[in-house]
């Protein structure tokens, strides 16, 4: 019962009222008590204030002229003045006289006043008077009181406000109660009320609501069963839609996901990407290259029409992926695999008038847990390693390598953006006058704990993870930064892909011209990389050339080298590769191609660079070449810093 009167509108009503209208008054009456009680005490005060004020410029005259008997009648006066409790009066510091009053009060407080000489501000005397807190303690009783006596009127008052506002709300009490029995089929009997207020209106509105409900209930039941079917028609619709590719038909993404957690640690799975699929839109257009899809996917369903475990889907543009729904053994795997292989081999598109060949790389796994990504990994490894299919084996530390790869790429963004990719800087001498004559400059990455890492550790995986642009921007404008009031030049190493960025091209044109340094860069261009873009390379090769800049092919004579770089190209500088150089003291070989490599690059008036000088006994045979540059750890490491003067061995 407690708990329902508690929750009650009237309740609710009184409760706030009163919670709301004695904080006010218990407001006002505190602030009325603090201002009251101090306007009393300040009475009282300026009563005790204006007794001294008054018996004062008398006790100096007294005080002054020596009459102490008239200072003695003068307070005997003061003293019948029953609030007045005691007087003392000092001449300087002397106790002179001293009376006290027969009442006594607990209360009291204590006023000082100097006495002044007449016609001066010199100070004589001062009087001490004690004065009754009595009145100001009655004020302030009296005023409680009437206080306190107007709360218990107020707190009556409220008391009868409250059961007036219940008695109010008892009807609307008694509509709520037969309205929880309420429901669209079932009509309810509220009595009309015939006051003509609020709550007349309230139940006139029910009875009307009501008659509109029951109408709309009756409507309403054809409606939601047809409503029900249509919703069951559209949920099988949206099912199929989101489980099914628009291209191809063949059930999508999300339907291999959902099938592979229903396997129960079961099945096997096999991903199929569609080789170089690119240059089929490129070639024969759009159109062309969906019709590819639709028709490869005919032919994988085709192809698994009789095996029941296994169920094909599209995961991706060129992607398929063939889930069996039971793990096969290993042989009977490897010929579906071997078997599909073939079929493909063998498959033709006809498209108007063309006919298409297409090639596939596989992946798969034969481990049930994380199917899809062990046979995505699989599928990456056999890409690289360009075989035509790969099965996930742990003993190939795949996911390790993965890891690893990932690890790395952290570590890149966190270099970048902490500033610890550096240049390091390893001289390049002239054997004949054995001086530095030009650094080249070697990206390096500090580890947080001071260590420094090898670009062979990290370049291969910043190409990979598109992070190798924003080293190249930061190795050349720190490099240039560092030479910018240097008198001597300096080499950059730059990849076809960053020659060919039209955004990189213009990166390093600026940079360039930012820093002044023009006359002393030197591009060095990778020839591992093989130049086949000649058109563009010598664009960029003759706009580098108008600011100033000077141009090498590195690691020339490497893997497939083409004399025919340096008759098309307008190059100043050719870096013969390290793995020439390194074995011209054992490799007779190695030694006759440089030979041909010096004596061709002479015929053009280049300047020959030698890396990899490791030795003594190859840095002799360099010399003997009549090589005029050369550089090499025997020389001379890479360093944060070039030294004031250098000078080789």
């Amino acid at each position: 019962m407690k708990e329902k009167k508690f929750k009650s509108l009237s309740f609710r009503i009184m409760s706030s009222i009163v919670i709301t209208s004695f904080i006010t008054i218990g407001g006002i009456f505190f602030a009325f008590e603090k201002i009251n009680k101090h306007a009393f005490y300040n009475m009282e005060f300026q009563k005790a204030t204006l007794i001294l004020k008054t018996i004062e410029p008398l006790i100096a005259v007294d005080m002054y002229l020596g009459l102490k008997n008239q200072i003695d009648v003068k307070l005997k006066q003061l003293m019948q003045n029953k609030e007045i409790l005691s007087v003392k009066v000092f001449e300087k510091d002397r106790l002179i006289y001293e009376t006290r009053s027969k009442n006594s009060y607990q209360s009291l407080f204590t006023i000082k006043w100097d006495i002044l000489q007449p016609n001066s501000r010199k100070k004589i005397g001062t009087i001490v008077l004690s004065y009754s807190n009595h009145n100001y303690e009655q004020l302030i009783q009296q005023y409680t009181h009437l206080l306190l006596k107007m709360l218990v009127i107020l707190f009556l008052i409220f008391i009868f406000l409250g059961a007036y506002i219940d008695n109010l709300l008892k009807p609307l009490r008694k509509i709520a109660n037969i309205l929880k029995g309420f429901t669209p089929e079932k009509k309810l009997k509220i009595e009309p009320i015939q006051e003509n207020n609020e709550i007349a209106l309230i139940v006139s509105a029910l009875n009307e609501m009501q008659e509109k409900v029951f109408d709309y209930a009756r409507k309403q039941k054809d409606i939601n069963a047809y409503l029900a079917r249509e919703v069951e028609k559209k949920t099988v619709e949206l099912k199929r839609q989101l489980f099914i590719d628009d291209l191809t038909q063949l059930p999508n993404r999300k339907k291999l996901f959902y099938n592979i957690e229903n396997l129960n640690n079961d099945g096997a799975l096999l991903i199929l990407n569609i080789d170089d699929f690119k240059e089929i839109n490129d070639f024969y257009g759009q159109i062309a290259g969906d019709y590819v899809l639709r028709e490869f996917a005919k032919k994988l369903q085709a192809f698994v029409e009789e095996e029941q475990n296994i169920s094909v889907t599209r995961l991706s543009g060129d992607e398929f992926a063939l889930c069996f729904r039971a793990r096969p053994s290993h042989r009977t795997f490897m010929r579906i695999v071997n078997s599909l292989s073939k079929e493909i081999e063998q498959m033709v598109f006809h498209y108007e008038e063309n006919e298409i060949y297409i090639r596939v790389t596989m992946g798969g796994t034969l481990q049930p847990n994380e199917m899809l990504e062990k046979a995505d990994i699989a599928l990456k490894v056999a890409k690289e390693q360009k075989k035509y299919f790969l099965l996930y084996d742990e003993k190939l530390e795949i996911e390790r390598k993965y890891q690893e790869n990932m690890e790395w790429v952290k570590k890149l963004k966190a270099a970048i953006k902490e500033e610890r990719i550096v240049p390091f800087f390893q001289p390049i001498f002239d054997t004949r006058t054995k001086k530095a004559v030009s650094y080249e400059c070697l990206i390096r990455l500090i580890e947080t704990d001071g260590s420094v890492v090898s670009p062979y550790r990290f370049l291969d995986i910043a190409q990979k993870s598109k992070l190798y642009p924003q080293l190249t921007k930061i190795m050349l404008s720190k490099s240039c930064q560092y030479f910018e009031h240097r008198d001597t030049s300096f080499s950059v190493n730059l990849s076809i892909d960053d020659i060919l960025d039209a955004e990189m091209v213009q990166y390093i044109q600026k940079t360039v011209k930012k820093y002044g340094v023009s006359k002393k860069i030197v591009f060095e261009i990778l020839e591992t990389e093989g130049i086949e873009n000649y058109e563009e390379v010598s664009v960029f090769i003759r706009k580098m050339k108008t600011l100033g800049c000077k141009i090498s092919i590195d690691d020339f004579g490497a893997g497939y080298s083409n004399f025919e770089h340096m008759l098309k190209l307008d190059v100043d500088y050719i870096k013969i590769d390290g793995s020439l150089i390194k074995n011209l003291e054992t490799d007779n070989n190695a030694r006759i191609v440089v030979e041909t490599i010096v004596d061709f690059a002479k015929k053009l008036n280049l300047v020959i660079v030698a890396e990899f000088v490791h030795n003594q006994a190859v840095f002799e045979i360099v010399k003997s070449l009549d090589i005029e540059r050369v550089q090499g750890f025997y020389l001379a490491e890479p360093d944060k810093e070039i030294p004031k003067t250098s000078i080789c061995i």
